[in-house]
């Protein structure tokens, strides 16, 4: 047997029989489109670097192009084996609804995926405020986004909530962002001394913004103590709770030596007893 007869036999897959010669021009095909994402990502890598300085533009570009080759050879290799697409398609079209249905949520993220990287809203390194958690953008992929938190944990977002949700960019924003402290003191207390104090403890905090506005809120009469509200802005967001207790350590400090109450909620519990305690008379 000749390699020309060798090659003109094959194997059966269901219905369809695939010579060695088309699977062969299958090899090709798929080695050919590996070559051709190699070159491709070297030149986009070449090029794109001097248009696009975002890196996760540049990874987005080649990774659809990469999809788009790979499907491109996909529809090869089965028109090669003698499959056809078409009545396939229309054949599967129920499964297919089922499947669309299914990844509707995955379709979501490859959009919103898209549409952060494109409109530059979220870059890879800024500083965010997502559900009110601040994480830091490690990587952003074509369906989720890796962040870190505060504590160094990982965690991987779908872009769908990113992009539906009302996110906080300190980065591209205002380099500055409020924060508040809130604190009590015992009725009677001189208001304006603990107005005085608590401006002074944020102006002697090294991060607090000296040339923007510090307020200081006679927020409420509580049950218990006078509340009073702290906001000032800072220039460094990812340490604001850092920033903030180190404020109120300084606040405790002022309160001790003025000799300002800091009050904590008192009750007084009253006891009727309905029989006389053993031992004691009831009072005539």
């Amino acid at each position: 047997m000749g390699i020309r007869d060798f090659l003109e036999t094959g194997f059966s897959l269901g219905k369809y029989t695939i010579t060695w010669l088309d699977a062969l021009l299958v090899i090709v095909i798929f080695a050919t489109a590996q070559g051709a994402v190699w070159v491709l990502r070297w030149l986009l890598g070449r090029v794109l670097r001097k248009t696009l300085d975002d890196p996760g533009k540049r990874f987005m570009v080649i990774r659809l192009m990469r999809t788009v080759i790979y499907v491109i050879a996909g529809i090869g290799a089965l028109e090669t084996v003698g499959i056809d697409l078409t009545g396939l398609l229309l054949g599967s079209a129920a499964l297919l609804v089922g499947i669309g249905i299914g990844l509707q949520n995955f379709f979501n993220d490859v959009v919103s995926g898209f549409v952060i990287l494109f409109e530059g809203g979220v870059r890879v390194g800024d500083e965010l405020e997502v559900d009110g958690m601040l994480v830091r953008v490690e990587r952003i992929d074509l369906r989720s986004t890796r962040v870190v938190t505060r504590r160094g944990d990982l965690i991987v977002m779908p872009n769908g909530l990113i992009s539906g949700s009302q996110v906080k960019n300190f980065t591209q924003g205002e380099p500055r962002s409020m924060i508040n402290v809130r604190v009590g003191v015992a009725y009677g207390s001189d208001t304006r001394l603990v107005e005085e104090i608590l401006r002074q403890a944020a102006l002697d905090q090294p991060e607090v913004n000296e040339h923007d506005p510090i307020f200081v809120v006679f927020e409420d009469f509580g049950d218990s103590a006078l509340i009073f509200d702290l906001r000032c802005f800072v220039t460094y967001p990812w340490q604001r709770d850092r920033i903030s207790s180190d404020i109120r350590f300084r606040i405790d400090n002022r309160f001790r030596e003025a000799g300002i109450k800091i009050p904590f909620p008192q009750r007084d519990l009253h006891l009727y007893a309905t029989e006389p305690l053993r031992g004691m008379s009831t009072p005539k």
